[in-house]
């Protein structure tokens, strides 16, 4: 074959003839899935909305949980201000409407705050079984949430006023063993020693205090462990 043949060749293959085929083919394959790529171009029009609405719903709800929560919180003020006698029918509409933003907003920030505002409101109302239980409830509800390590210390006092220590360490060993690098996780470990030291169970009280002390931190827990930990040394009630 000679050199102009190979050159005619080539040239008829890059011809225009050749890109036509090609966009001919093209279209072919548009008008035939066209049914299919309509789908497509639907579904992620329809993604890209959710996600858009999804945007607009979940601003919208913390807005009105932010809202209702004020709300609540502003009513719990007032409420404090009442005589004892006020207290009792204004304690019951804002414990009602506690448990209405709790189930509205499910495992929301309002929802477990209206539900420690309802355990201040019971515990205020005297109605101490109620506070404690619904303290554990929170914990129960929204471990990962901040407020879970004092609802459960909350409930450990309660548990303590009424003379059940072991529920009292019970809430309280949970809260450190969850919480450890929680504000106020001294605190906790220090109660627990001392709670072992008030019902005589004095070397579980001296592990407790000197796994504070261990820790090292310069804190009032701390110093407090530390000297719990002299006195009992010096009476003779530990080793």
């Amino acid at each position: 074959m000679s050199s102009k043949e190979i050159g005619s060749k080539a040239a008829a293959q890059a011809s225009p003839k050749e890109e036509t085929t090609v966009t001919e083919r093209l279209n072919h394959f548009l008008r035939s899935n066209r049914r299919t790529l309509q789908v497509l171009g639907v579904a992620v029009i329809a993604i890209v909305v959710g996600l858009g609405v999804y945007s607009l719903v979940s601003s919208n709800v913390l807005a009105k949980s932010t809202l209702a929560l004020e709300a609540l919180e502003d009513g719990y003020k007032d409420f404090e201000a009442l005589t004892e006698t006020e207290k009792s029918s204004k304690g019951a509409e804002l414990v009602a409407e506690a448990d209405a933003i709790a189930a509205k907003y499910g495992k929301s920030y309002a929802a477990a705050s209206a539900a420690m505002l309802k355990a201040q409101l019971l515990f205020a109302m005297n109605d101490l079984p109620g506070a404690e239980k619904t303290y554990a409830g929170v914990a129960d509800a929204q471990p990962k949430s901040h407020l879970a390590p004092v609802a459960l210390a909350n409930a450990a006092a309660i548990a303590e006023d009424r003379g059940d220590s072991d529920a009292a360490l019970a809430y309280l060993s949970r809260a450190e063993a969850a919480y450890p690098d929680a504000p106020g996780a001294g605190r906790l470990t220090l109660s627990i020693g001392r709670i072992y030291e008030s019902t005589k169970r004095y070397d579980k009280a001296m592990e407790s205090y000197s796994k504070l002390v261990a820790k090292g931190d310069e804190s009032d827990w701390t110093k407090l462990a530390h000297d719990r930990i002299i006195l009992l040394k010096s009476q003779g009630l530990a080793n």
